[in-house]
């Protein structure tokens, strides 16, 4: 008769799955009426346990063969690597041989031996092989099986196109630009597909001064606040920031600058600046390093007697003689 190996293979490597057993053990605890102390019962009918009885063996004679294992696995759990085997302990173990099914000598081995005595018991072999099969041209290499999967993958993204997208057409909107009048402010990003750049966390504003709603004054003010970030020829205020980590930090930055400049500008009661004209000194010199190629070249420049002659034309030639 085959043994149930299970009820006994204990060894070093399964002593984790022997603490979880051990926690799943029950015990019902009554209050003890004199002093309220908790005291561990048997799940039958019969006198109390004491809590520490996995700990004498001696004491297991007598007991129930399935509280004699369960007291078996518990000693081996709670003791983890101090676990020793004890005489008392295999004798009360020899005693559920008729219950369990497995014989005195197959109890001794797995007491003992361990996992390598289950594997005695169950007439198998320690040597377990490990190493891959031979390949017998029974499935694809490895490049070819990354040729199917990317072919996979565009077939996926084709179904998607051919039968998802034009699905979106039923959300479709007219796009209709902004007023300039409603959102006068602008903000560009800049951002590198696929990379990492530092330029890509500097965020320009502009803003074009005569959407801003400014009376004359806090607009004159304004301008003179603004200094060389205002350019009288385009009449555009323009900052940017990179000074933050992330780009729309620097985009709450520059949000917070233009609110705290609107807001001195409206304030008239100190100063307005009326007196003060608007620098235009940086515009004139911006322009003025511009490159123009709008160059004039006096007429005595010109000599027709050494520009190149023209060669005969054969289909000028044949017009003429046609018409």
């Amino acid at each position: 008769m085959k043994a149930p190996v299970g009820l006994w293979k204990a060894s070093k490597v399964n002593i984790w799955s022997a603490q979880r057993r051990a926690l799943s053990i029950t015990r019902h605890l009554d209050n003890n009426a004199s002093g309220g102390v908790s005291t561990s019962t048997s799940t039958k009918e019969g006198p109390a346990l004491p809590a520490d009885l996995y700990m004498h063996p001696e004491r297991w004679k007598g007991l129930p063969p399935q509280k004699i294992l369960e007291l078996y696995w518990e000693r081996m759990a709670r003791l983890g690597s101090e676990y020793k085997p004890n005489k008392d302990e295999l004798n009360a173990l020899l005693a559920t041989s008729e219950f369990s099914n497995v014989s005195i000598n197959d109890i001794k081995n797995l007491y003992y031996g361990g996992e390598q005595g289950a594997i005695d018991v169950k007439g198998g072999s320690a040597n377990r092989d490990n190493s891959l099969r031979p390949f017998m041209f029974d499935e694809l290499p490895s490049q070819a099986q990354e040729l199917v999967a990317q072919h996979r993958e565009q077939r996926f993204y084709n179904r998607l196109a051919a039968y998802e997208l034009p699905l979106l057409a039923q959300y479709r909107q007219e796009y209709k630009r902004p007023s300039p009048k409603t959102h006068p402010v602008t903000y560009r990003y800049t951002n590198y597909v696929g990379e990492e750049h530092p330029n890509s966390r500097k965020v320009v504003l502009s803003v074009k001064t005569e959407n801003l709603g400014l009376e004359p004054k806090s607009l004159h003010k304004f301008k003179v606040l603004a200094t060389s970030r205002y350019d009288h020829t385009t009449d555009i205020f323009k900052m940017s920031s990179d000074k933050f980590e992330h780009a729309s930090q620097n985009a709450r930055y520059l949000h917070d600058i233009l609110q705290k400049l609107l807001t001195e500008s409206k304030n008239l009661a100190e100063d307005d600046f009326n007196d003060v004209p608007i620098d235009t000194r940086h515009t004139i010199a911006k322009n003025l390093r511009k490159k123009k190629h709008n160059y004039k070249f006096p007429e005595h420049w010109k000599r027709p007697e050494d520009a190149p002659k023209k060669n005969f034309d054969v289909v000028d030639q044949l017009l003429s003689t046609l018409q």
